[in-house]
């Protein structure tokens, strides 16, 4: 509820600023708006990262998914639902499952023709006592937007029959190479995947029967994107609206707090698309290595492991 009227007209106008496209200069007070949101009295979605995936060159792919040495060591690799075996020699996407989060690593020839370079990054939502249904929308800050207008519904085969797994939001992007999507997912999905009764869907319960806590990867804590513009733009105004903090700001290099991970944003005009240019993950146990797996360096830094992703776009 808004105390003075002068307050509400400052809030409605500044959410009208959020829609128009950014300038060449673009203004960071379309950020910094932590005092002004604190006027606003609505319950927000629940965020917490849940996955992302990249694409990457066939020499890269060939090295992550047959480097054994590495492989025994950091983690499992499966193919997938749903019955995430073991990667085999000729599938075209593997996965590294954590206790709370999973990476998908895509090759060039992949079933979903998704080109180098390409990546995307999902998180999951939840609203406080309201129970999966298809019906359900993400709780924002301000409700006239067009940010998170668009949704689709996921459905996979499980067992004998199809169940839905999830619906997703997202802001329509023409042409990006980064997608940002939020879902609700439906604990139905892990009764059928586990055999098993799940009284709410959990990250953990997806990831149980493939985490691996002998190996090192235990997941995500920070991702650093380069933007363009109009993705920068999108990204922080998604998480904005999601209620989420802004915890630094370095010239135009945001930090945000997405869940129980951190996103540097930092815009580029120079660039022809947005992309992951590294991640920081948890660690099971202390390790130094540094391996280089086709056009990506993997540094482990004890408890932490940077991965290096600049290669792959110079190539």
């Amino acid at each position: 509820m808004f105390v003075r009227y002068t307050l509400f007209v400052l809030i409605g106008t500044l959410l009208m600023a959020c829609q128009e496209n950014l300038p060449k200069e673009h203004d960071p007070s379309l950020i910094e708006r932590e005092k002004i949101d604190a006027a606003f009295d609505h319950d927000v979605s629940r965020v917490l990262f849940d996955h992302l995936y990249i694409v990457v060159d066939s020499l890269t792919y060939r090295a992550l998914t047959h480097d054994s040495s590495w492989k025994n060591d950091y983690a499992f690799l499966d193919k997938g639902l749903p019955d995430f075996d073991p990667h085999i020699s000729g599938s075209s996407t593997c996965y590294m499952r954590g206790l709370h989060h999973y990476i998908e690593i895509l090759g060039p020839k992949n079933s979903y023709n998704e080109p180098v370079g390409k990546s995307g990054i999902g998180f999951s939502l939840e609203n406080d006592n309201e129970h999966f249904h298809l019906g359900m929308t993400p709780k924002l800050r301000g409700t006239d937007t067009s940010f998170l207008g668009s949704s689709e519904t996921v459905s996979m085969p499980v067992g004998e029959s199809e169940q839905t797994w999830f619906k997703a939001f997202y802001t329509p992007s023409p042409g990006t190479a980064l997608h940002t999507w939020y879902a609700f997912y439906n604990p139905s999905f892990l009764d059928d995947l586990h055999n098993q009764a799940h009284a709410r869907y959990t990250r953990e319960a997806f990831l149980k029967n493939t985490y691996k806590d002998d190996k090192l990867f235990n997941g995500v804590h920070e991702i650093n994107l380069q933007c363009t513009l109009q993705d920068y733009q999108r990204i922080a105004q998604e998480m904005r609206h999601l209620g989420r903090r802004l915890l630094d700001k370095n010239g135009d290099k945001l930090t945000i707090e997405s869940g129980d991970i951190t996103i540097t944003l930092k815009p580029s005009e120079n660039i022809e698309y947005s992309r992951i240019v590294s991640l920081r993950c948890k660690l099971n146990a202390l390790d130094t290595s540094i391996t280089h797996l086709g056009h990506i360096t993997i540094t482990n830094e004890g408890l932490e492991s940077l991965w290096e992703f600049g290669e792959l776009y110079n190539n």
